[in-house]
């Protein structure tokens, strides 16, 4: 059995450094790891030139490709070597000693299904958003799985990049992510398209060294740049699996937020925000509708 590891990295040499000595030592052995490194400028490209292992395999970027595109290179390799499962992750996520293990194990004895995602825990906790299912179709609602319901396997219809383990055969036929999103939903979109669903697999664990998102409020008054990216890739998603009138859903839901920032600019403690919102979500609507994707130098950290 050939088990083919994809990571994407970038400017996290510490958290790089510990994931890959996670994937090195699990008790399922790997046979190749594929790291794309997203034009790091904090060492990452010596660190992983300097690696005595002929399992690594680094491949450096001239520009930052964002998730979308780092992971578009990296399983557009990965499809090319006849691994039979290929498991997705980010340099922070942390695969505890079997995780591979208890994914493959599970998979060899429900073959019916092409994919498979572990619990992701966050800060000792279990972090419900990197396990979804559809809460509606025609509003592209999803709906993350309770923690209560992570005392067996159950089918899913979404997993983000954390985790994610897929058959190489299965990966092959569905072809690869969206490069173009940069970042946000490109998982959601590439999970659409595989044949079978999901399957979360709890017993198979992983530390996501991040923090969890406690936010609260008003949606409009933190948008971000990576919301641009985050509204018009989900456009984008609805628009290739879901069909018009979803789409037309999701245009409203947007007008509403750029009516509520039109309102928000009345405020003049909040003005900057409100000026923010409404032309960004100008930007969004239009590139939504003329099916403008890429990388836009108007919304990057």
């Amino acid at each position: 059995m050939r088990i083919g590891v994809v990571i994407v990295t970038y400017n996290r040499i510490k958290l790089l450094k510990e994931c890959i000595n996670r994937v090195l030592n699990q008790t399922e052995p790997v046979d190749s790891v594929i790291v794309v490194d997203n034009n790091s400028n904090d060492g990452t490209r010596d660190y992983l030139d300097s690696l005595n292992d002929t399992r690594i395999n680094a491949y450096h970027m001239n520009e930052n490709l964002g998730g979308a595109g780092g992971f578009h290179k990296a399983l557009s390799i990965a499809s090319t070597k006849n691994f039979d499962y290929v498991l997705i992750i980010d340099d922070d996520a942390m695969i505890e000693r079997n995780y591979i293990k208890k994914i493959v194990d599970f998979a060899n004895k429900n073959p019916e299904f092409n994919a498979y995602a572990g619990a992701v825990y966050t800060e000792g906790k279990i972090d419900t958003y990197h396990r979804r299912v559809f809460g509606s179709k025609l509003i592209f609602w999803e709906k993350m799985i309770p923690v209560n319901e992570y005392n067996k396997p159950r089918k899913i219809d979404f997993a983000t990049f954390c985790g994610l383990v897929i058959r190489g055969k299965e990966l092959k036929k569905i072809g690869l992510p969206k490069k173009e999103y940069f970042i946000w939903y490109d998982d959601s979109e590439f999970c659409l398209r595989i044949n079978g669903g999901i399957v979360l697999v709890p017993k198979a664990k992983l530390n996501h060294k991040t923090v969890l998102n406690y936010e609260t409020g008003n949606i409009i008054s933190r948008i971000t740049w990576k919301h641009y990216y985050g509204y018009r890739n989900r456009f984008d998603c609805a628009r290739s699996h879901l069909g018009p009138a979803t789409c037309v859903m999701i245009l409203a839901e947007y007008s509403i937020f750029y009516i509520g920032s039109l309102i928000m600019y009345l405020n003049i403690n909040k003005r900057t925000q409100a000026k923010y919102n409404i032309k960004m979500l100008s930007q969004v609507m239009k590139d939504s509708l003329t099916g403008r994707l890429g990388k836009n130098p108007d919304y990057l950290p």
